[in-house]
């Protein structure tokens, strides 16, 4: 895969100054997606106090258009917002949404008419009471006129702070807190079909926002600007956003693998342009990457685009994500990440929050795996420590009532990311990434919402292979394995190699997993895949062209386990280890064979005569079966292991 970039045009609006925070960071750095992670906690941080109304189930909304008047040197806002929408199952005469009461609510107007009333229940809500009732599946429509200072019940709902002394306003409205600042329906069941989004300010500022820019239009005797974005998706109402202050504009288009050129539209602060302008290439080598990978930038023909904040993480807005510096490589990779997974398709639920965020994650150390690939390795390294933090829970998010656990770094971030190289690892490279393509593009989820379910159907569809055990286990299951192994060399350049998993959380009683192991000597290596379904079996692989001198298990980091180091055992070369031998009153009887187990152990005398015999569910180099023999006397006997195929015998001397 060879990313390119073409750019039509690069064209900054304002003087370039000496950078101030736009400035080179290490590509990885480990402690950055756990910036990312308290940011996106933080901005969530009122999910637990909000409910969804149930007064605004009774209508779906199919188009917006806002017009906002915003000067970033004050705090206020004015608007007019017109919504279409159809009642649901019943005709309704009142129309509620959801809108702060620390803003004014002027009027509305319906059918031209603005005399009907309206009621503040108290409740950060507005009620607007129709003149007669509009039946089910009928469309209407309502515009709504208000203005005040908001007051942020999220984390930044909307905010006014300066860079470089210039004031800007933004807003961040995951998951609920777009009501702070205009009237809405605060909802992850309903997307808007459609949006036109105005926006008139001072002449000097930009405005970032959904879609395609259509028009900036200047009023007032060339003091104020009017712009208008369009967009023509479905978007959920905490992805609507905007960032208004006197933005330098860098335009780029990048051509994808598929012929399909994607405008690239970036606002960035005039005092770090210049740094940026050294290297704008990031983006587009991300965009061709996520394309080739799982179908073309959701919204080619209208653009993708940053806009500068001076919050400390990202948002995924649709169309234009807000960051904090637009040369983070995984701050970057991770916020595109969700255009795809996030925007286009939308968890259903907190609880499968980890198919956006899982993704989202993994989707950034895709980007090291294909652009920086000496970073790809130190990205798993980082993420398994991340997983390894929290054994309590599962990925399935069970507690939705609590902001921490929902944004859990550990489960729905890091192991949900490492669930999906598992699932890449199990299933291969062209099943794993033909499956999540089709789970992106399948048209009864696009621009839709997702449950986990979904996304196995896919997997499960691809591959061919039952995955009802794997997520039974990695993701609503607890914990993680650690394995642990001894080996041996044969005397025919075979080996034989004896795995062993334990469990760090009773959820989980075995991982069935295909285990990876390299064999290292003389200068050469062969990895061989153990399919792990139970403990304590011996595999026997081999001949080999060389003689191991090591052995390492899953050297390439594609399991969220724990590994202990491998040890040689020399018994191991023999089928039926008996230790001690000579015994005392106890003797240990372990059997090596060919992936076969013990069914039975019985002790004969030298004439024959069957003294004792022990059934047995299986014995290994990790769990030999140890029999009691004080009731017999000094000297000889016969030891027959019967397995599951062959009958062995070998001799035992008593003390």
């Amino acid at each position: 895969m060879k990313p390119h970039l073409t750019f039509s045009s690069i064209v900054c609006s304002l003087s370039l100054l000496m950078a101030v925070s736009v400035t080179a960071q290490p590509i990885f750095d480990p402690a950055y997606l756990e910036k990312i992670i308290e940011r996106e906690q933080l901005a969530g941080k009122q999910m637990v106090a909000f409910r969804e109304s149930t007064a605004t189930d009774n209508y779906q909304l199919s188009y917006l258009k806002a017009y906002w008047e915003i000067d970033p040197a004050i705090y206020f806002i004015r608007g007019a917002i017109t919504y279409f929408f159809q009642p649901v199952n019943v005709s309704l005469n009142v129309i509620t949404f959801d809108l702060s009461d620390s803003l004014t609510f002027s009027y509305f107007v319906f059918h031209g008419d603005t005399s009907m009333n309206f009621s503040r229940p108290g409740n950060n809500t507005i009620e607007l009471h129709l003149p007669s009732d509009i039946a089910a599946g009928i469309t209407d429509s309502v515009t709504l006129y208000y203005e005040g200072e908001p007051v942020a019940t999220g984390f930044g709902s909307f905010t006014r702070e300066t860079h470089n002394d210039i004031p800007i306003i933004w807003t961040l409205s995951e998951p609920y807190g777009a009501s702070d600042w205009f009237p809405c329906k605060n909802s992850l069941a309903d997307k808007i079909d459609s949006t036109d989004i105005f926006i008139k300010t001072p002449a000097i500022n930009h405005a970032g926002s959904a879609g395609k820019l259509i028009a900036e239009t200047l009023l007032d005797n060339n003091a104020s600007k009017l712009i208008h974005w369009r967009h023509r998706y479905p978007v959920a109402t905490y992805l609507i956003g905007i960032a208004v202050t006197d933005y330098a504009v860098i335009q780029q288009h990048v051509l994808l693998n598929s012929g399909k050129e994607v405008p690239v539209l970036q606002y960035v602060y005039p005092e770090d342009s210049a740094a940026y302008m050294n290297d704008t290439s990031l983006i587009g080598k991300f965009i061709i990457l996520y394309s080739d990978l799982f179908g073309d930038y959701p919204f080619a023909d209208e653009k993708y685009g940053h806009a500068q904040w001076s919050w400390g993480g990202g948002e995924e807005h649709q169309t234009m994500s807000f960051v904090y510096n637009p040369g983070f490589f995984e701050l970057v990779a991770h916020e595109l990440a969700h255009q795809w997974f996030g925007d286009k398709i939308t968890c259903g639920s907190w609880k499968d929050i980890w198919l956006n965020e899982g993704f989202a994650t993994y989707l950034s150390g895709l980007c090291y795996e294909h652009i920086a690939p000496e970073y790809w390795r130190p990205f798993l390294d980082t993420q398994q420590g991340r997983a390894f933090k929290d054994s309590t829970g599962a990925v399935f998010c069970e507690d939705t009532t609590n902001v921490g656990r929902i944004f859990s770094g550990s489960l729905s971030y890091a192991k949900g990311a490492y669930l999906l190289h598992m699932l890449r690892w199990k299933l291969g490279d062209e099943f794993f990434f033909q499956a999540v393509e089709s789970y992106i593009n399948d048209v009864s989820l696009c621009f839709g919402f997702a449950r986990t379910a979904d996304l196995k159907q896919h997997l499960e569809a691809a591959s061919g292979q039952e995955l009802t055990g794997f997520f039974n286990d990695w993701f609503f299951g607890k914990g993680y394995p650690t394995y642990s192994v001894k080996w041996a060399n044969l005397t025919d350049g075979t080996c034989n190699i004896v795995l062993h998993q334990t469990q760090n959380n009773p959820a989980v009683s075995f991982f069935e997993m295909p285990v990876p192991l390299l064999l290292k000597g003389e200068g050469q290596d062969t990895t061989i895949i153990i399919q792990q379904n139970e403990n304590d079996l011996t595999y026997h692989t081999g001949p080999l062209s060389f003689t191991p001198d090591s052995l390492f298990i899953d050297p390439d980091l594609w399991l969220l386990a724990k590994k202990k180091p491998a040890i040689y055992d020399a018994s191991l070369a023999d089928i039926i280890d008996v230790f001690p031998n000579p015994a005392g009153n106890a003797v240990s009887v372990s059997f090596h064979g060919k992936e076969d187990a013990i069914v039975r152990i019985v002790i004969y005398d030298l004439s024959g005569k069957r003294l004792k015999e022990i059934p047995s569910a299986g014995s290994g180099a990790y769990s030999p079966l140890w029999m009691d023999i004080t009731n017999l006397s000094a000297g000889c006997y016969l030891i027959e292991v019967i397995t599951g195929k062959s009958k062995y015998t070998v001799s035992l001397i008593k003390q």
